[in-house]
């Protein structure tokens, strides 16, 4: 457009002249132009959440299709006799997995294993409606819960003074619940400071939850391009190692208290050399032939034979189910004082708020999880992607990152991440969409409400050794120092610092 020969400006085309505006949308752009006025950042932030999140009667079907992905999934190449079965049949195995890995990684959290169990639920249903990728398999996962563990020990004092803990029976919090307390449930360790510890969590969660958010709503999908695999194998060995230590006495079935804060490595390792006289003949017997079974059947089975298996085989369920069975005939707690996981509370947790008055003392905790959980993820979205041809929306994992997280800590879960493992699992057995994660929320609430206390016999010494093999890999990432100074002498410095400071 240009001006005439008097310097009046010619008459435009309505749809060249109207031009929506903040506040007014007939304003056109001379009109706008001659008021001197610029739209605020709130009018700007204003109108990019209504054209992100709130549908209009015209697009209200391309809104949905793009922020609950399941739905473009279903509705588009979607067989439902073809492909059903299929998501069926993974959304089951996938279920299955969930259970003595839930309970695992709770317990490498160092809470009760009822908490890793509700993580293997919430999160994994609002995914599954908000997730971009068809495969992955979110909840539980070790790096995530070996991070948490080494949050919650540092943060445990500071919390003290924001909240004042009394200890309840878990049918308060519970809604089918026994009236045990959560020290049945955790050795060594009284019902406040487990409460005060999963306060911590919830608070961490809550948080790592709404920087994903923040994240997504300025398109940050790309932050985590500039995460070094350096740093982040230098946080995850350290905490590997520092759940080494902590189920250690599980191992050998000694008993005493796990120091916290400052020096928790030296102080740890001093309390069971001084208790190594205590340890319990039966616990070792059954940690080290439930460490060789699982060890065995994931290296010299579901690895060697990967390509001729339909699936791996879920070893970890086998020795939960063969484990209790055991314990209950041959009365293991009684006749050899061998530990149990105790009773497991039934029923969905009622919904309980985070802290927010101390959510500034995990602020920088909160950003270094909700970074390293969505590299995580992502990294193994997008395997699965380039494998099956089909692309992945960063921006929009986060906000399912996001919303997930925000929404189960009021559930008393935690940090949601993908498993590998599961993933492959999901993949191989058939899934085709994320309806298979609904299915294996649905084995996974079954459990949850009617199948909890039949685990009542299984000894911790069990879990221990699951969590142990789990981490193999991440003990042997020490020996990519070597590789490191050869390579990048920084980058070996800065992964040695990552993880000194978990010690």
């Amino acid at each position: 457009m240009t001006a005439s020969a008097n310097g009046s400006i010619p008459e435009m085309q309505a749809d060249e002249a109207t031009v929506y505006f903040p506040g007014d949308p007939g304003l056109d752009r001379v009109a706008f132009c001659e008021m001197e006025h610029s739209p605020s950042v709130w009018d700007h932030a204003r109108e990019f959440f209504k054209a992100r999140f709130v549908p209009s009667g015209v697009c209200f079907d391309a809104w949905l299709r793009r922020h609950i992905p399941l739905v473009d999934h279903l509705s588009n190449h979607y067989s439902w006799k073809k492909d059903l079965p299929n998501d069926l049949l993974s959304g089951v195995t996938v279920g299955v997995m969930h259970i003595p890995l839930g309970m695992a990684f709770g317990m490498m959290s160092t809470l009760p294993v009822i908490y890793g169990l509700n993580t293997s639920f919430f999160p994994v249903l609002i995914y599954s409606f908000l997730g971009t990728s068809r495969h992955i398999s979110m909840g539980t996962f070790a790096i995530t819960c070996l991070m948490l563990a080494e949050m919650m020990n540092r943060h445990f004092s500071e919390f003290s003074s924001y909240v004042s803990v009394t200890p309840q029976p878990m049918s308060l919090n519970h809604t089918l619940g026994s009236n045990l307390t959560v020290h049945t449930l955790v050795d060594g360790e009284s019902p406040v400071e487990v409460e005060q510890k999963l306060l911590v969590a919830i608070t961490i969660t809550f948080v790592t939850g709404v920087i994903q958010l923040v994240l997504s709503f300025f398109h940050m999908g790309m932050v985590n391009t500039y995460l070094s695999d350096a740093v982040v194998g230098g946080v995850t060995t350290g905490a590997a190692f520092h759940i080494l230590t902590s189920q250690v006495k599980d191992i050998l079935g000694i008993r005493f208290k796990l120091a916290r804060g400052a020096h928790f490595f030296p102080r740890t390792w001093i309390e069971i050399f001084r208790h190594i006289g205590e340890s319990n003949p039966a616990t070792v017997i059954i940690s080290a032939v439930s460490m060789t079974i699982v060890s065995v059947v994931k290296t010299h089975v579901n690895e060697r034979f990967a390509k001729r298996l339909p699936f791996p085989v879920p070893v970890e369920m086998g020795m939960v189910v063969v484990a209790t069975l055991v314990s209950s005939l041959a009365n293991l707690e009684q006749r050899f004082s061998v530990r149990l996981v105790g009773t497991v509370p039934s029923g969905f947790p009622r919904p309980r708020l985070p802290v927010f008055s101390a959510m500034h003392l995990v602020l920088q905790d909160a950003i270094v999880m909700a970074v390293v959980s969505f590299a995580l993820n992502v990294s193994v979205a997008r395997l699965f992607a380039k494998k099956h041809e089909y692309r992945i929306d960063p921006t929009q994992e986060l906000l399912a990152y996001g919303v997930g997280n925000v929404f189960s800590s009021f559930f008393e879960s935690y940090v949601l991440c993908a498993a590998l493992a599961r993933s492959v699992v999901q993949e191989a057995s058939g899934g085709r969409t994320q309806l298979a994660g609904l299915v294996s929320c649905a084995v996974v609430a079954i459990f949850l409400l009617f199948l909890g206390p039949l685990l009542q016999p299984l000894p911790q010494a069990v879990l221990a050794s699951i969590v142990l093999v789990a981490l193999k890999r991440m003990y042997l990432q020490v020996f990519d120092l070597r590789t490191l100074w050869h390579v990048d002498k920084l980058e070996m410095v800065s992964k040695g610092q990552s993880r000194q400071r978990l010690f």
